[in-house]
C-alpha cells in the first residue's frame, strides 16, 4: 500500500519534458538535487544536521529469544541483545573501533654504504735496480815489484803479503796506491778502476816462501815467492869473497828491501821463522819448455828472469805439457822432495789479464 501511494505522489509531481533542450539541464538538477538529500538524511554523514555520532554495538554472546511484538509487517522482531549480567536495562556502548589496517612491514632501509677510507696512495713504478758488476776487494799498499811479462804488479799490503794485481797500465815500484780489486780465475786480481795513488818510498818490506837459493859469491841471490809473485832479491858481496848468510829453499821468511833504480829489490835485513822449511811451493815465472836431455820441465827462477835461471821440474802425470806455450807466464805449483828436487803439480796461465781469466789453462791442483 505504501509503495502505491509513493508511486501517485511521484507521478503527481512528474514534470513533463516537451522540449528535448531541456533534458539535459533537469536531468543534472534532478541528480544534484538526490545527491543533496541523500547525503542529508544518509546514516552517519558526520557533520550533517540529518544524524548524530555514528556507534557501533558489538553483540554479547547470548541472544535473547523471547519472542517479540509483530510488528505492521507480521514480521517477527529482531533478537535483542541481552543485558549485563543482573538483568539491567543498560544499553553496551563500545568505543568506536579503529578502521581496520594493513599489517605493518617495516620498508626494508638499503644498506649503507661501507665507510669511504682516504684512498691508497699510488704506488710508484719499482726503481729497476742497476745490475750489480762483480764484487771487488779495496788493494792498499806499495807496488814493489813489475811484470811486463804478465801484465802485473805486485802490490804488498798491510801484514807484508804479496798481492798480484793486473793492469794495462803498470806503475813505477814505490808507488804508493789504492785500488779496486777483482778477483781473476788463477786468484790473482785485476784492476776495476784507475788507482788511486798518494806517494812514493825506496824502501818496502814483505814476506814470502823462498823458492830459489843463488849462492854464487859474486852476486848471491834468491827469490821469495807469493801466489802470483816471484821476486828476486839481492844479497850484497861480502867483502872477503865468501858466500853471505843466505835463507834455505822453502824458508818462511819477511825481508827488508831497498829498491834500486831500474825496480831491482836489494835485501837491507830479513827475518827468517823458526821452524820446518815448506815442502809445497807457488811459483810464478815463465814457460821455458822441456829439458831436452831429461824432459823436464824448464821454468824460471823468478817471474821476469831477472835471475837468468830456470828451474826444472820433473813433470806428475795431472800436467798435460802439449798444452803450455812457450815463452807465456804462468802460475805454479810444486812439491820439494827430500833431495830438493821439484815436482810440478799444478799449472794455470797468468800471460796478462786474458790468461789469468781462461779456466782452460789450469791443470792439476790450480784446476778448480
Amino acid at each position: 500500500m505504501i509503495a502505491e501511494l509513493s508511486n501517485r505522489f511521484l507521478r503527481a509531481s512528474a514534470l513533463v519534458v516537451t522540449d528535448r533542450r531541456w533534458a539535459a539541464t533537469l536531468s543534472a538538477t534532478a541528480l544534484g538535487f538526490g545527491l543533496f538529500v541523500g547525503v542529508a538524511i544518509g546514516p552517519g554523514a558526520d557533520g550533517t544536521v540529518a544524524s548524530g555520532a555514528q556507534q557501533i554495538v558489538m553483540p554479547s554472546s547470548t541472544w535473547d529469544t523471547s519472542e517479540g511484538e509483530e510488528g505492521e509487517g507480521g514480521g517477527g522482531a529482531e533478537p535483542a541483545l541481552a543485558g549485563p549480567a543482573g538483568g539491567g536495562e543498560e544499553a553496551f556502548s563500545p568505543e568506536p573501533s579503529l578502521a581496520a589496517t594493513e599489517p605493518f612491514v617495516p620498508l626494508e632501509s638499503e644498506p649503507l654504504p661501507p665507510p669511504t677510507e682516504d684512498p691508497a696512495p699510488a704506488k710508484e713504478p719499482p726503481v729497476a735496480e742497476e745490475p750489480k758488476g762483480p764484487e771487488t776487494t779495496e788493494l792498499k799498499g806499495t807496488v814493489v815489484h813489475a811484470n811486463p811479462a804478465a801484465g802485473s804488479y805486485a802490490l804488498v799490503i798491510r801484514g807484508g803479503e804479496l798481492v798480484p794485481v793486473h793492469s794495462r797500465e803498470l806503475p813505477q815500484p814505490g808507488a804508493k796506491l789504492t785500488v779496486e780489486g777483482l778477483q781473476l780465475e788463477n786468484g790473482t786480481f785485476a784492476e776495476a778502476s784507475p788507482p788511486a795513488r798518494s806517494g812514493k818510498t825506496a824502501q818496502v818490506s814483505f814476506e814470502g816462501t823462498v823458492t830459489f837459493v843463488d849462492p854464487n859469491p859474486a852476486a848471491p841471490a834468491y827469490t821469495v815467492s807469493g801466489r802470483g809473485a816471484s821476486l828476486l832479491v839481492g844479497v850484497a858481496p861480502d867483502p872477503t869473497g865468501a858466500v853471505p848468510p843466505l835463507p834455505v829453499l822453502g824458508a818462511r821468511v819477511t825481508v827488508a828491501t831497498a829498491i834500486e833504480p831500474g825496480g831491482s829489490l836489494l835485501q837491507q835485513a830479513i827475518r827468517i821463522e823458526v821452524g820446518e822449511p815448506s815442502i809445497y811451493l807457488d811459483l810464478t815465472g815463465v814457460y821455458g819448455g822441456l829439458h831436452p836431455e831429461t824432459g823436464q820441465l824448464l821454468f824460471s827462477a823468478d817471474d821476469t828472469r831477472a835471475s837468468e835461471t830456470d828451474l826444472t821440474l820433473t813433470i806428475s802425470s795431472k800436467i798435460d805439457t802439449a798444452k803450455l806455450r812457450q815463452g807465456d807466464s804462468y802460475l805454479a805449483t810444486a812439491e820439494v822432495g827430500p833431495d830438493g828436487s821439484l815436482t810440478l803439480v799444478g799449472i794455470a796461465g797468468d800471460e796478462q789479464r786474458k790468461g789469468a781469466e781462461d779456466p782452460k789453462a789450469a791443470q792439476g791442483d790450480l784446476e778448480r
